[in-house]
């Protein structure tokens, strides 16, 4: 595992939670994000949240912390749903958000509307999630459809201090419903750090984010340092329980915990 008060490398950072809750940035992250850009830090935005496109993600990131990302500087588990689903034209039936969608059209599938007509299932957080939607799913499930999950996780950090029902409560639904279970596709699972590792550059890599779980699961797997921030999931009586590198408030002690002025 590296060092983590070496210096430059590259930064694995989370986003719900870590850098905004909801449409809400948390406070001083937009500035370590500069500041670490500037002392030469490659960063590298990975969410489990599948509901939004690069662009989007990209987009949030710069209006809410004033941090000039690039598209290109985003993973997201839609990205690593359809590198689980792989080469070969499928049609998919898609429990999930514009995100979710656009990465499938991407990789050359064909989205469907009737649960039916799919081969796979791609589900992920979905905002408008309906009975008739779960149905067709299920349809499909039972059919023999191949089931992928963009993230397992069961909640995510929105606002103030709410949890809401993340991509992992959709999933659970479906599995409950077709007596199958899901092939997870994001953190901290293989596609996600495939899809993260291409962008890396030489150097220490620190996994930065709120979950235990997921966040700093992906940084063990993968032999990176851990950064646990208590902004998000993780409240503060909670952290000497978890085995992490480095423990801050918040993204805005990001910087001096790494000798960063």
């Amino acid at each position: 595992m590296s060092d983590p008060t070496r210096g430059v490398g590259n930064l694995v950072c989370d986003l719900d939670g870590v850098v905004y809750r909801g449409e809400t940035v948390i406070p001083g992250a937009g500035e370590a994000l500069c500041k670490l850009d500037r002392a030469g830090y490659n960063i590298i935005f990975a969410t489990n949240n599948s509901s939004k496109t690069n662009d989007q993600v990209a987009e949030k990131i710069a209006r809410l912390s004033g941090y000039g990302v690039k598209p290109d500087q985003v993973v997201t588990s839609a990205e690593a749903a359809a590198a689980l689903l792989g080469a070969g034209r499928q049609r998919v039936y898609i429990v999930g958000g514009e995100g979710l969608r656009r990465a499938m059209l991407d990789a050359g599938h064909e989205v469907v509307e009737e649960g039916r007509t799919a081969t796979a299932v791609v589900v992920g957080f979905d905002r408008d999630l309906t009975y008739d939607r779960l149905r067709e799913a299920t349809f499909a499930l039972l059919g023999g459809a191949r089931f992928i999950a963009s993230n397992l996780d069961n909640t995510f950090p929105a606002s103030g201090n709410d949890l809401w029902p993340g991509a992992g409560s959709m999933v659970a639904a479906l599995e409950a419903s077709s007596g199958r279970t899901a092939e997870p596709a994001g953190k901290p699972f293989e596609p996600m750090r495939s899809l993260i590792a291409a962008k890396l550059v030489a150097g220490p890599v620190f996994a930065v984010g709120d979950r235990p779980e997921t966040d700093l699961e992906l940084g063990r797997r993968a032999g990176w340092s851990t950064v646990l921030t208590l902004s998000g999931i993780t409240i503060p009586t909670d952290a000497t329980a978890i085995d992490a590198d480095l423990v801050v408030s918040t993204l805005a002690d990001l910087p001096s915990a790494l000798n960063v002025s």
